[in-house]
């Protein structure tokens, strides 16, 4: 049985308004649209107490994100609390907290995210990469309206 913890901080600047990125993240079909894989699934109640799922095929096994939305300030913060397993098995538990600040000729978007990494079925750079791949795709929503 191990346990790890970690930390990381991921910056992107999209060139749209607070407003339009924060939509993104708000809105269940914009978000389903660059967060969702092939073959996976997602649902979003976004609000305080609310909740999201996100669920997919990844390396033979089927992921799924679970969380709970426990504070929101439209277009300048959300936090979330989530859980990820791995074929019913936890894999992660963590905390996240997006800001949304206006910058020059955009939005600098940041995310925080604290999580405990359990008997090594994930691991703290697996989850930075694919926060930024889905970083990555938001910009990429943002830049095709």
């Amino acid at each position: 049985m191990t346990v790890k913890h970690a930390t990381f901080t991921l910056e992107r600047v999209y060139p749209v308004a607070p407003e339009r990125v924060f939509a993104a993240w708000s809105d269940p079909a914009a978000k389903a649209g660059w967060i969702t894989a092939p073959g996976g699934g997602h649902s979003l109640d976004f609000r305080v107490g609310g909740r999201e799922v996100i669920s997919g095929p990844a390396d033979g096994k089927r992921l799924v994100f679970e969380a709970r939305y426990e504070d929101i300030a439209e277009n300048e913060r959300i936090v979330y609390a989530g859980t990820l397993s791995a074929d019913d098995v936890l894999a992660t538990v963590s905390v996240t907290t997006i800001l949304l600040e206006a910058a020059e000729g955009g939005t600098r978007l940041t995310v925080i995210e604290q999580g405990t990494f359990l008997d090594g079925h994930e691991e703290p750079s697996w989850r930075e990469q694919g926060t930024g791949d889905w970083l990555d795709a938001l910009g990429k929503a943002l830049s095709a309206v």
